[in-house]
This record gives C-alpha cells, sequence and structure tokens, in this order.
C-alpha cells in the first residue's frame, strides 16, 4: 500500500511521542511541541530551529528530524544536518523543507496533546 507523505509523518510523529510519554511527556517537551509551529510562522525554520537549539530543545528537534526523514528529507536526519540544511539550502528547497516542518511538527503538536496532560 502506497502512503501519503502526511500519513508517513503521522506515523513517525506518533511513534516518537509515544516513546517520549513512557511515564508521561515531558512538560518542557509539551510546551514546546505547541508553539514550535508558531515560531517556525513568526520567523521561519532557519531561526525556528536554532532558537530550539540554543534553548536545549534537542529531543524536539530529534523527533521533528525523524519526521522529516522519514518523508525523505534525508539531509535532515539529525539535528545538525538540520540546522546545517536551513542555513545553506536554495530557497526553494528551503521554502519546501519550512513548508513540510511545518506539516510535522503539526503532527507532533496533535500527538502531544493527545497524551500530555495540560
Amino acid at each position: 500500500m502506497v502512503q501519503t507523505n502526511s500519513q508517513k509523518m503521522a506515523q513517525a510523529a506518533f511513534a516518537s511521542v509515544r516513546r517520549r510519554a513512557s511515564p508521561g511527556v515531558p512538560e518542557k517537551y509539551a510546551s514546546f511541541a505547541r508553539s514550535f509551529p508558531s515560531l517556525v510562522h513568526a520567523c521561519g525554520l532557519a531561526q525556528a530551529v536554532t532558537f530550539a537549539n540554543a534553548k536545549g530543545h534537542a529531543e524536539y528537534l530529534e523527533d521533528l528530524a525523524a519526521v522529516l526523514n522519514k518523508i525523505g528529507h534525508a539531509e535532515a536526519a539529525s539535528v545538525d544536518s538540520l540546522e546545517k540544511a536551513t542555513r545553506e539550502y536554495p530557497v526553494l528547497a528551503y521554502v519546501r523543507l519550512n513548508r513540510n516542518a511545518l506539516q510535522a511538527a503539526g503532527w507532533l503538536k496533535r500527538y502531544v496533546e493527545a497524551v500530555a496532560p495540560e
């Protein structure tokens, strides 16, 4: 069966959040997952990734990179390579990565909201 990119992202995001939620999703992770899509909208993926990395949200970025890798962004398979890609990509490739990262962040947010208490 052929899966859409959205289905692949949903499965990878669910696996990532479920792995983080073994005793419960950490509040720092859950809070950042809820706010990351807005951060990307406001300032773009490059600044959002750099900010997240600087503020110690490496776990979230690892999950975001895993979801992006699942849909074919092999250049974004790790936090370092994701950050490098956001800085060095040509404009069209960056726009595509930004759009896909926003979708991936949306899936992570949905699953965090489903499993994390308010």
